[in-house]
């Protein structure tokens, strides 16, 4: 480097010890006299700084006293805990180890236990680091977790450092959709300070805005970083990119990944994950959780619950399994396996492997779970009779649908036309259900008459089309050669 270059570095890297939060670069570099390719090129090689163009920003500025949202999952909140994961990514500076966070509820430190966790459970909760950095971390919590290097099944367990907060959720008779609301103190320090949010003040227009919004500039971050930049990253720039549309927190980074239609995570052709536009991926059903490379939980889908319905050969829907859900405890039948049985008597998911199964099976019995405890009979008792027909409907199309996968020769004999009318009339079943189990929707005298006629209409078409559809099973097989 010639002597002009490093007196020029010297210059700009005293200059921005005393610049202001933010700056343009045109500006300093008329001020100093020196070209704006060299501060260009000493601000994008220094991890202090944000850069946007000619616009300059001190990533302390951007999330010192930055409001965020923390949404603990249902297993978290049973076992009284918080797992840091990526939950704390990217609001402190990245040499805070997630665990080392200082959390505090008013003056008090929230302690942090160590316990032993399935991995199954808790990869969601890292999933944002990346595959690199979930491993990394992983393995430096703990000398037991050595074990991540070569492998593991799928009850195998982790030893991990997590927060206490068994007597804050007790408190607040905390439970799924309540979340903690999270203010940056000190950004370097990893100091954060947290408040209860009840689940009944969040707004759902709120949500999507904030999701909205953090799609959109997630997406110029991806759309301009040409693969170089690491998950953290690319939400730390988010963020910036983002600017005032992101100040108040709508959704928790647990939520946005989960529910974006834009943005999801998956892997690269080397197996790494990565954040990236749902349109360059070819399966959009949300996001997949991406493992660290040489951990082999499964090797099938274990993301959410609807993808892995989906991958396991399920015919039932996430609405349709709620609907399940729902209809048992009206009738108070509430034994897991009772309705696990009947959700899929007619078809049995079919598992990747053991590890698959126990995770799908844990994601089914949260979801038991949660609904079963939320269940309000009294809410309830005007439209579970319409739901108890609608599911029975279900439980005939998945039924035939079984009877149709044991000919030998179903897919060449079914007429599409007559599958098209089936599957109109599954779409039109499947609103009305969505509309039976949303918990707000409490229809009076008139509205359940008139749903009741909807619903006979939508059963009648129904049977016939699967009558039709059952008339194409005496067709002969279709020879090789005759494709008439």
């Amino acid at each position: 480097m010639d002597k002009v270059k490093r007196s020029f570095r010297a210059e700009i890297k005293a200059a921005l010890a005393s610049a202001s939060d933010e700056f343009k670069i045109s500006e300093a570099a008329t001020t100093s006299n020196i070209p704006a390719d060299e501060w260009e090129r000493m601000i994008d090689a220094d991890a202090d700084y944000f850069r946007d163009g000619d616009r300059v920003c001190r990533r302390s500025a951007v999330f010192g006293g930055r409001e965020f949202l923390i949404t603990p999952e249902a297993w978290e909140i049973d076992r009284g805990v918080l797992v840091p994961g990526h939950r704390f990514v990217p609001y402190v500076d990245s040499e805070v180890f997630p665990s080392e966070v200082v959390l505090r509820s008013g003056r008090r430190k929230v302690r942090t236990v160590t316990g032993s966790f399935a991995m199954a459970r808790i990869v969601g909760c890292f999933a944002l680091l990346g595959s690199e950095q979930m491993l990394d971390v992983l393995m430096a919590e703990s000398p037991k977790n050595v074990f991540l290097r070569s492998g593991i099944r799928s009850d195998s367990e982790a030893e991990l450092v997590v927060f206490d907060l068994a007597d804050f959720y007790r408190e607040h008779e905390f439970e799924e959709g309540d979340a903690l609301k999270c203010e940056v103190v000190d950004y370097f320090a990893g100091v954060v300070k947290f408040t209860f949010l009840s689940g009944s003040d969040r707004s759902a227009a709120g949500k999507r805005k904030f999701i909205a919004a953090f799609d959109s500039a997630c997406g110029a971050v991806l759309h301009d970083a040409e693969d170089y930049l690491d998950i953290p990253e690319v939400l730390a720039r988010t963020f910036f990119i983002g600017g005032d549309a992101l100040k108040i927190p709508g959704a928790s980074l647990d939520e946005f990944i989960r529910e974006s239609l834009k943005i999801v995570l998956g892997a690269d052709h080397e197996g790494h994950s990565e954040l990236r536009l749902a349109a360059e991926d070819d399966d959009d059903d949300g996001a997949e959780t991406v493992l660290p490379e040489g951990v082999s939980i499964s090797s099938g889908e274990i993301g959410t619950l609807p993808a892995m319905l989906k991958a396991t050969g399920s015919a039932v829907t996430p609405d349709e399994l709620d609907g399940f859900i729902l209809d048992a405890c009206a009738t108070r039948e509430m034994d897991f396996a009772s309705f696990f049985a009947r959700a899929f008597r007619a078809r049995e998911p079919e598992y990747s492997d053991a590890a698959q199964e126990a995770v799908f099976m844990n994601a089914v019995e949260d979801r038991f779970e949660e609904l079963t405890q939320h269940y309000d009979r009294a809410d309830d008792e005007s439209k579970a009779p319409l739901r108890s027909d609608v599911m029975e409907a279900v439980e005939e199309r998945l039924e035939f649908f079984a009877e149709a996968a044991a000919l030998e020769h179903a897919h060449e004999v079914l007429t599409p036309e007559k599958l098209r009318r089936l599957a109109a009339v599954a779409a039109r079943l499947g609103d009305l259900l969505k509309l039976l189990n949303r918990e707000d929707f409490m229809p009076d005298a008139h509205e359940v008459e008139h749903l009741e006629a909807q619903l006979e209409t939508f059963l009648d078409e129904q049977d016939a089309a699967i009558e039709a559809l059952r008339e194409d099973f005496s067709k002969p097989k279709t020879k090789g050669n005759d494709k008439k």
